[in-house]
């Protein structure tokens, strides 16, 4: 949509928005990229509570039909992205994480942005300067996080509140995710590895080169594949790869080996497994630049970071810090042999950053964790 017409759009929406009562008892859930992560998290504690019966609860997604057809309580409905519309126009209460609805909120309204992680790499205005501030709260981890959204977000200090983010609720929550997935074998260790995307369909991103082969960093072809997953063979351990849901899924080789899988968002959704879940019951986490470790870093359990663009991405897509390595607690990865390294060190229990990921852990997270999604909804005044 042409920019100068989006600005007349939001304007017109507006200033509707401010005149149009709200209904103190309407609860509206949104995002386009599917129900899930943090905004997922605050809608699943809701429906614990029983406050939750007393409001009517509006979930506007893009894989409403999906949710539709799974059981759920007779006071939540479904709509489109679209049909959401009318009920952020007429409601108090309204979370986002993913997408939004660039209508400023009105006095009478509780809008919040729980975003989707701590940034490590540039977001919002970091990137660009477009009017990001759409919201009462925006959502940050720590103290260190709230000026760097605040930055991104374009707003006021006293817009951000400081919060652990919902999704980590489901690290410390009880179950077997793996059961969920079909994967029944016992495995003596799980180590999760969660790519950050290269090349996005979805949002048209570009920053880094296609890679050959498999489309995963530092592994680019089968046969360093091969080397690791005999490892893990020999280990008794599985190695989960899941894709990030912004990648263009057409360059990732899917085709998996005996003890690595490789996992599409899609897939998890179907499965109505929490990615959080898995992150909770693994022994270790691979990731290069993406927000979950510094999540993960409340578990305290070891991180290898691939690494091996990082110069590239920083002169791309970039980072808010200018230099990350500090805020990187772990095993830095540049090629196939450093791969394998960690992963054998992850198995034999040699861990050498410790002390290190509390450092970080302590800096980043305000909250031990566990009870992120509850806070988030008595910031709202719900609960």
């Amino acid at each position: 949509m042409n920019k100068k017409l989006l600005r007349h759009l939001t304007g017109a929406l507006s200033a509707v928005n401010r005149l149009l009562p709200k209904n103190g008892k309407k609860i509206v859930f949104y995002s386009n990229m599917g129900f899930r992560d943090n905004v997922k998290a605050v809608y699943d504690e809701l429906l614990t509570h029983p406050e939750a019966k007393n409001y009517r609860i509006i979930c506007a997604l893009d894989d409403a039909a999906l949710w539709e057809s799974k059981p759920h309580p007779d006071n939540v409905h479904f709509t489109s992205n679209v049909g959401g519309v009318l009920h952020f126009l007429t409601g108090k209460y309204f979370f986002y994480s993913f997408g939004k609805y660039p209508i400023k909120p009105s006095k009478s309204q509780m809008v919040i942005n729980v975003w989707h992680g701590s940034p490590l790499k540039k977001i919002g205005n970091y990137e660009s300067d477009e009017d990001q501030n759409f919201f009462t709260y925006v959502l940050a981890a720590s103290d260190f996080f709230a000026p760097i959204m605040q930055k991104a977000f374009s707003c006021r200090p006293e817009q951000v509140a400081v919060c652990g983010h919902p999704r980590n609720d489901a690290m410390f929550a009880p179950g077997d995710p793996l059961e969920k997935l079909g994967i029944t074998e016992k495995y003596d260790k799980l180590i999760l590895w969660l790519p950050t995307f290269r090349q996005s369909a979805f949002l048209g991103d570009n920053d880094t080169a296609a890679k050959a082969g498999t489309g995963l960093p530092i592994l680019e072809s089968r046969e360093e594949m091969a080397r690791v997953n005999d490892l893990l063979t020999r280990r008794n351990a599985l190695m989960i790869a899941k894709i990030h849901p912004a990648q263009d899924l057409s360059l990732i080789d899917t085709e998996g080996f005996s003890h690595i899988r490789i996992l599409t968002n899609d897939q998890m959704q179907q499965a109505d497994c929490n990615l959080y879940s898995l992150l909770g019951v693994s022994d270790g986490l691979l990731t290069d630049y993406s927000s979950v470790y510094f999540d993960y870093l409340l578990l305290n359990r070891p991180i290898g970071f691939t690494v091996d663009d990082i110069e590239e991405y920083r002169q791309t897509r970039g980072f808010v810090v200018d230099d990350p390595y500090p805020l990187m607690p772990g095993q830095f990865i540049h090629t196939p042999d450093e791969f394998l390294a960690f992963t054998g060190d992850l198995l034999d229990g040699n861990d050498t950053f410790r002390e290190q990921r509390t450092q970080v852990a302590a800096l980043t997270n305000q909250f031990p964790g566990g009870k992120d999604a509850e806070r988030c909804l008595k910031i709202a005044g719900i609960l």
